[in-house]
């Protein structure tokens, strides 16, 4: 499973991040989405960002959400690595799990990560969104968000 062509798994997890540190893209958030699939690498590269990822002022305005879906985008990336190794079979389902963790249909072990993979899955949410942008203190705090999610059940710290 590649997790950039489920969309929807990516979508999923990304809303309560923006919506924890970006309210006012709540609205937005469906728009953005689409142009992030639409040109993944915009998010870095403030010259080609197009579109509905255009507006704002550069240096004052970072839309999160294509900066949220670049960065779990890359993170699941490295989960599936680590659960095909792992000889688990990854699907979304079983990646929904991990980062929402709860009750689930899912049969068969779980994708489960030891606290060093979870510090490996903050650096690369952390890299990700200051490469996007965010400044580094809030790609700090969104990183802790995406592994609390995790860990936590949902309930970010």
């Amino acid at each position: 499973m590649r997790p950039e062509s489920d969309r929807s798994l990516l979508v999923d997890l990304a809303r309560p991040v923006v919506e924890r540190f970006s309210p006012g893209e709540k609205e937005l958030f469906p728009l953005l989405s689409e142009a992030h699939f639409a040109d993944p690498g915009a998010y870095a590269q403030r010259d080609r960002r197009p579109g509905p990822l255009a507006f704002g002022v550069p240096e004052v305005l970072v839309l999160l959400t294509p900066v949220a879906l670049a960065a779990l985008t890359e993170a699941l990336g490295y989960v599936v690595e680590l659960g095909m190794r792992k000889g688990h079979r990854v699907t979304a389902a079983a990646l929904r799990r991990v980062f929402q963790p709860g009750p689930s249909p899912v049969h068969g072990a779980p994708v489960e990560l030891t606290a060093q993979e979870w510090a490996e899955v903050r650096k690369i949410v952390e890299r990700v969104a200051v490469r996007g942008g965010v400044a580094p203190d809030q790609a700090a705090l969104i990183a802790d968000a995406v592994v609390g999610q995790g860990r936590l059940g949902g309930e970010a710290p």
